[in-house]
C-alpha cells in the first residue's frame, strides 16, 4: 500500500486584497504556516508521494521567503514530491520552476505541456503529469493516451477543469479519465472541490484549496489523503479529506423579520453567530433579510463594529420596509407614489438594482415619516 498526499490551489503569496493591510499580511503568513503544517503532517505520517496539482503560487513570480519555505519543507521530507504547474503559476522560462538549484532531488517538476511519465520502481508506481506553460491550455495532454503498464500503480496529476469542454484551463471529463486508465487522477483548479469519484476502475478527485481566500471559498479547507493498494491488477483506494486551514470563510443570511430596533438586530446577529459556533477562526459575510420598520435605518458599518469575536465580519443589508405592499400600492400620498416609482426596479429581476431600490425605499419612507437619516451611507 502506498500513501499519497494530494494538494494544490495553495496560491502562496496571495494578496488577500479584500482584507485590510494588517489582516491581509496575517493571512499571507498563515497560508505559509498552513503549507508548512501540511508538509509536517506528511513527514510524521510517512507519506510516500506528495502531489501538488498546480497553482502552488498565486502568480508566475514568488517571493524569496516563500520559495525558501517550500525548498526547506521539501528537503526535510522523505516523500517523493511532484509539482504540476497550473494556470496561475505556469512553468515559463522566467518562473521559479526554471531556476536551477532551488528544489532538492526528491522534487520532480513537470515543465512542458507534453505528458511525462516518471517511474518510482521502489514503490511500483508510475506518475504521469504535465504543466501549464502559459495562462491557458485548451487541450488535455492525456487525451488519446493510456497508461503504459497496467500492472503498476498509475497516477495522473495535473491542473484541469471539468466544468466545460471548451474550458481554456485544460478540459477533462470522466470519459478521458476512464480511457487513460490511471488508478488515481489528482486534479486541482476547482477550489470548492466536489467529492472524490470513481469511474470504471479509476478514482479521481479535486483536492480543493488549502485555505479559503474569499467568501466564494467557504468552509474548512485542506488536502486529500489517498491510500492505494493494488492486487492482481485491481486497485483499491481510500480517500479522506483532511482539514489544514487555520481560518474558514462563511457566507450566511439571517432573517430579522419584524425587528423594531437596531439593538434587537444586533442581538439576533450575536445569537446567530453563537448558534453556528463561529469564533476567532471565522471570516463571516452575513446578509440581513426580512421586513423591518420603515423608520429603522441600518448602517452596516456601525453594526459591524459592535460584533466581536470573529476574525473578520462583513454585513450586507437586504431588508425591506415592513409596510404591506397592498397598503403602499393604494396609498394616495407621496409615500405611495414613491413606492410605485420604485416598483420596476424592485421587481425587475436585476438583483443589484433591486437591492439599491430596496435601500432607496427604506430611506425614502423614513424621510417621509420625519425620521433622521443623517447616517445614510
Amino acid at each position: 500500500m502506498i500513501k499519497i498526499l494530494h494538494t494544490g490551489d495553495v496560491h502562496l503569496d496571495s494578496p488577500f486584497s479584500r482584507l485590510d493591510p494588517r489582516r491581509a499580511e496575517m493571512r499571507k503568513n498563515e497560508l505559509r504556516a498552513t503549507f508548512a503544517s501540511m508538509m509536517d503532517f506528511a513527514k510524521k505520517n510517512a507519506i510516500d508521494i506528495i502531489l501538488i496539482a498546480g497553482d502552488l503560487f498565486d502568480g508566475e513570480f514568488a517571493t524569496r521567503e516563500t520559495v525558501a519555505l517550500i525548498a526547506s519543507a521539501a528537503k526535510n521530507s522523505p516523500a517523493k514530491i511532484f509539482i504540476a504547474p497550473g494556470n496561475h503559476d505556469p512553468a515559463t522560462p522566467n518562473s521559479v520552476y526554471a531556476k536551477e538549484g532551488i528544489f532538492p532531488d526528491n522534487v520532480h517538476i513537470f515543465k512542458t505541456e507534453e505528458l511525462e511519465r516518471v517511474s518510482l520502481d521502489d514503490l511500483g508506481v508510475d506518475v504521469y503529469g504535465y504543466a501549464f506553460t502559459s495562462e491557458s491550455m485548451t487541450e488535455n495532454p492525456a487525451a488519446g493516451r493510456h497508461v503504459e503498464d497496467e500492472g503498476r500503480i498509475n497516477i495522473l496529476v495535473g491542473h484541469a477543469d471539468t466544468r466545460s469542454a471548451d474550458s481554456k484551463y485544460c478540459p477533462v471529463n470522466e470519459e478521458l479519465i476512464r480511457a487513460f486508465g490511471a488508478d488515481y487522477t489528482a486534479l486541482a483548479h476547482i477550489h470548492n472541490a466536489p467529492e472524490p469519484r470513481k469511474v470504471g476502475g479509476a478514482a479521481w478527485a479535486f483536492c480543493g484549496c488549502l485555505e479559503g481566500r474569499d467568501f466564494t471559498e467557504t468552509g474548512p479547507k485542506g488536502a486529500l489523503l489517498v491510500k492505494i493498494e493494488k492486487k492482481d491488477g485491481v486497485a483499491e483506494e481510500e480517500i479522506v479529506r483532511l482539514r489544514f486551514s487555520k481560518r474558514r470563510y462563511e457566507s450566511e443570511s439571517l432573517s430579522v423579520d419584524g425587528a423594531a430596533t437596531r439593538g434587537e438586530i444586533v442581538d439576533r446577529i450575536n445569537a446567530f453567530i453563537g448558534e453556528k459556533g463561529y469564533g476567532g477562526e471565522t471570516l463571516l459575510s452575513l446578509t440581513l433579510r426580512g421586513g423591518i420598520s420603515s423608520s429603522l435605518i441600518l448602517n452596516p458599518d456601525d453594526i459591524e463594529k459592535e460584533i466581536t469575536g470573529l476574525f473578520c465580519f462583513e454585513l450586507s443589508d437586504e431588508t425591506y420596509p415592513e409596510e404591506a405592499e397592498e397598503e403602499l400600492m393604494s396609498d394616495i400620498t407621496v409615500k405611495g407614489q414613491f413606492y410605485r416609482e420604485l416598483l420596476p426596479a424592485l421587481n425587475g429581476g436585476d438583483e443589484a438594482r433591486a437591492a439599491l431600490a430596496r435601500r432607496a425605499l427604506r430611506y425614502g419612507l423614513a424621510a417621509l415619516s420625519g425620521e433622521n437619516i443623517v447616517d445614510f451611507n
